[in-house]
This record gives structure tokens, C-alpha cells and sequence, in this order.
């Protein structure tokens, strides 16, 4: 309960699972174009995203090598931490989750991967399910 308004508010807690490695390519690649980026650049974004493929080590022994479909590279600065923060921003901005809770119904708080999505209705909260499809 937030006391100083005197309003209900139920919270979820979004951690995702190796989100860096699991998020959808072509859906950055959206969200590069929403955000008017200089499509040279994001032309030169995709390719560094294309054809990727890579080996496991498992006991001292390569696997074969294998296409990565999706996920943005780990260890380049450009892909971890500016494409995802980009992709999660065109999210949000769909779900209009952004504001103060005490003149919205619903707000985001996020730090890199992690999200707390607040509402202050029960409903508001399922109706979140909606705008995200």
C-alpha cells in the first residue's frame, strides 16, 4: 500500500533468463528504425548480427560449429548494453508504463535486465498483458 496517497499497489518482478542471449534480432532491428536511426547504421548493426555462428567447449573438446539465431553479442559494448536498452525502450513506450504512480495507474522502473512493473488495480496490471501482444 503506498501510504501517502492512501492507494493499493501491486508490483511484478521481471527478471528474465538470459535475456541478452535470447532476445529477437529482427525485433532490434524494429526498433532501430522506430527510433529514425540512419538506416546505413542500421545496416551495419545487422550485419555484425548476421551470421553468427560459434563452438562450445565441453571437457576440453570443441563442438562443431553452429548458427546463432538470436540474442545480441556479450563483450561488445554496442550489442549488451545500447541495442537492448533500445529494444526495451520501444517496449515500454507501447506499454505506456512510464509516470508517477500516484497520477498513473501503472509505471516502469528498469536497470539493465531487470524490470518492476507497478499498477495500482489489479486490472491495470492484467491489461498489461494485453498491450504487449
Amino acid at each position: 500500500m503506498h501510504l501517502e496517497y492512501n492507494i493499493d499497489l501491486h508490483d511484478i518482478f521481471v527478471d528474465y533468463v538470459q535475456v541478452f542471449d535470447s532476445i529477437n534480432r529482427n525485433k532490434v532491428i524494429d526498433s532501430l528504425n522506430e527510433y529514425n536511426i540512419p538506416s546505413k547504421l542500421i545496416k551495419l548493426i545487422a550485419l555484425t548480427l548476421s551470421g553468427t555462428s560459434t563452438t562450445v567447449k565441453i571437457n576440453n573438446e570443441l563442438t562443431g560449429k553452429f548458427d546463432v539465431q538470436t540474442g545480441v553479442k556479450q563483450g561488445d559494448p554496442l550489442s549488451t548494453t545500447t541495442l537492448f536498452s533500445i529494444a526495451m525502450d520501444c517496449i515500454l513506450k507501447k506499454m505506456e508504463l512510464r509516470g508517477n504512480i500516484s497520477t498513473r495507474l501503472r509505471q516502469c522502473t528498469t536497470y539493465a535486465d531487470d524490470i518492476l512493473i507497478t499498477a495500482r488495480t489489479t486490472q491495470a496490471m492484467i491489461d498489461i498483458r494485453k498491450i504487449e501482444k
